[in-house]
C-alpha cells in the first residue's frame, strides 16, 4: 500500500498537471463555439472545478465499462466451456468435476485479459454500428481500449514493459485530450438549440425572455448569448448590483409536457383495458 501510495505522490504534479490540461481544453473548445477567448477570462480555480467534475465522470464510467467487460467475458466463458463439456461434464463424478471446474477457473484467471479484449472488441463493433454519434461513443470507449491494449501485450522485461507504459500513456493523453475536446464542443452545440439552461435577471439583461441565452460562467464572469445577433455579451459578476435567478420556466414546461404525455398514455392503456 505504502509502495503505491509513493508512487501516486512522486507523479501527483503530473497529475495535477493533467487535470489542467484536460480541463482547460474542455472549456476553450465549448467557449470557442461562441467565438469567447476563454483564456482572458478564467481562472486556475475555474479550470481545476471543471475538470475534476469531468475526470470523475470519465473515471466512473472507464469502471463501469471494465466491470461489464469483466462479467461478460466470465460470464461467456463459463457458458462456452460448459457447452463445449456437455453431456460429458454430467457424466463425470464430483471429485471429476470439482478438479475440471478448478482447471476452467485456472484459464479464465491466466487467459482473462484476452477473453475480456475480445469481448471488448465485440461490443466496440456492435455500438460503432448502433449508435448514431459515433465520434461521441469513440470519445468514451477508446480509453479502455488503450488500457485493454496494454494488459494484452506480452511483458517481456522490465525496460519493455516501461517502454509499452509510456507509449501507451502518452496515447491514452492524446485519447482524453480529443475526448475533451469534443465533449466540449459537443456540449456547447447543444446549448445553442436547446432553451437557456439557467434564467437569469439583472438591471440591464433577462435570459428568460426568448432572446437572450445564458451560455456559462466562470467565478468572475456571466456569458449571455443573443440569439437573434449571436453576440456574447460579457458581464463582469463585480459591477452587477442585484442578478435573480429564477426558476427555469423552460425545464418545468418540458417537464409538464412529459407528465401530461404519461399521464394520457397511462389513460388510454387503462381505457383499453377496461373496454377488454
Amino acid at each position: 500500500m505504502k509502495k503505491y501510495f509513493k508512487e501516486y505522490t512522486e507523479h501527483l504534479s503530473a497529475i495535477i498537471l493533467l487535470f489542467y490540461i484536460l480541463g482547460f481544453s474542455y472549456q476553450f473548445c465549448y467557449y470557442q463555439f461562441f467565438d469567447i477567448k476563454i483564456q482572458y477570462y478564467i481562472t486556475l480555480t475555474d479550470v481545476i472545478f471543471q475538470s475534476i467534475g469531468n475526470v470523475l465522470i470519465s473515471a466512473i464510467i472507464f469502471f463501469f465499462i471494465e466491470g461489464v467487460i469483466a462479467l461478460l467475458s466470465d460470464f461467456s466463458f463459463s457458458v462456452f466451456s460448459r457447452w463445449k463439456k456437455k453431456g460429458k461434464y454430467d457424466t463425470l463424478s464430483m471429485e471429476v468435476r470439482k478438479r475440471a471446474d478448478r482447471y476452467l477457473q485456472y484459464l479464465l484467471n491466466t487467459n482473462r485479459n484476452y477473453y475480456s479484449f475480445t469481448i471488448f472488441i465485440i461490443v466496440f463493433i456492435i455500438g460503432t454500428i448502433i449508435f448514431e454519434e459515433k465520434l461521441y461513443f469513440l470519445s468514451i470507449i477508446l480509453p479502455n481500449f488503450v488500457y485493454g491494449t496494454y494488459k494484452i501485450l506480452p511483458k517481456i522485461d522490465r525496460e519493455s514493459d516501461r517502454f509499452f507504459k509510456i507509449v501507451l500513456m502518452i496515447m491514452l493523453f492524446v485519447v482524453l485530450l480529443f475526448s475533451y475536446c469534443y465533449w466540449g464542443f459537443s456540449e456547447a452545440y447543444d446549448v445553442s438549440k436547446n432553451y437557456s439552461s439557467k434564467i437569469i435577471k439583472t438591471d440591464n439583461v433577462y435570459t428568460g425572455d426568448g432572446s437572450n441565452k445564458f451560455v456559462g460562467e466562470t467565478s468572475l464572469y456571466l456569458f449571455i448569448l443573443n440569439t437573434k445577433t449571436k453576440v456574447v455579451t460579457v458581464i463582469n459578476k463585480s459591477s452587477v448590483d442585484q442578478m435573480t435567478i429564477e426558476p427555469n420556466k423552460y425545464q418545468l414546461r418540458e417537464i409538464h409536457d412529459i407528465e401530461k404525455n404519461i399521464t394520457n398514455f397511462m389513460d388510454k392503456y387503462i381505457e383499453k383495458k377496461n373496454k377488454k
